[in-house]
């Protein structure tokens, strides 16, 4: 919930639509959610790999991701993830079967369904083999907001350019301007506006277009 100030008085009101706490809910789910995770998952977090010589060409790319999750019986899973260059190419973007059972897919915000789940082509450690295809631990990794993606992932990696760091919310931490809010005045760019939820794609090549600009202007 957030405080606002209304009337003189302040007063709790929720996130999404900014209703008093004391009406119901703007939205109804089969079930409730949770963000806790086993101790167990600790162990499935991973490096990204050291270059495997001078000549390793992924030492030398830069990449924006995005990453969207479901909700499941043991927290947020990752379910999609898509990655894009300097070029603003896809170079990856698949479906990620979650590791637990699917509880809610949280389609207004992921943008999928259980079928799109059903589907996917890769578990979780499928996906990080075939994204160190693309990335070391020498690759520069962009995005917003970029703990939850790299949580989704369970990857430990240190060369990153944060978005939310970049463009900071005027009040600081541990407050953070949304990646709408930057792309509209920053790029006058429209985003996430489809009814059907997020794409990763879009907000991956969004975080690649504000740093380019930020080089460019800056």
């Amino acid at each position: 919930s957030t405080l606002l100030l209304a009337r003189g008085l302040w007063e709790s009101r929720y996130n999404c639509c900014q209703s008093d706490l004391n009406v119901a809910g703007c939205c109804v789910a089969d079930c409730h959610v949770t963000d806790t995770a086993p101790k167990s998952v600790l162990e499935t977090y991973r490096e990204t790999p050291p270059p495997s010589g001078p000549k390793d060409e992924r030492s030398r790319k830069v990449y924006a991701f995005d990453c969207e999750m479901v909700y499941t019986a043991w927290g947020t899973n990752l379910a999609r993830i898509s990655v894009v260059d300097v070029n603003d190419k896809l170079v990856m973007d698949v479906t990620v079967r979650p590791q637990y059972e699917v509880r809610d897919c949280n389609t207004r915000f992921s943008g999928l369904t259980i079928d799109q789940i059903e589907r996917a082509e890769f578990d979780l450690e499928q996906t990080q083999k075939r994204f160190f295809e693309l990335v070391n631990s020498e690759t520069i990794l962009i995005g917003h907001s970029l703990e939850s993606d790299l949580k989704a992932m369970r990857l430990v990696h240190h060369r990153v350019v944060d978005t939310s760091i970049v463009f900071p919310h005027r009040l600081g931490l541990p407050y953070k301007r949304a990646l709408k809010t930057i792309a509209s005045e920053i790029l006058q760019l429209i985003i996430q506006e489809d009814i059907d939820g997020h794409d990763s794609k879009e907000d991956a090549s969004t975080c690649m277009r504000l740093m380019l600009h930020k080089v460019m202007h800056n």
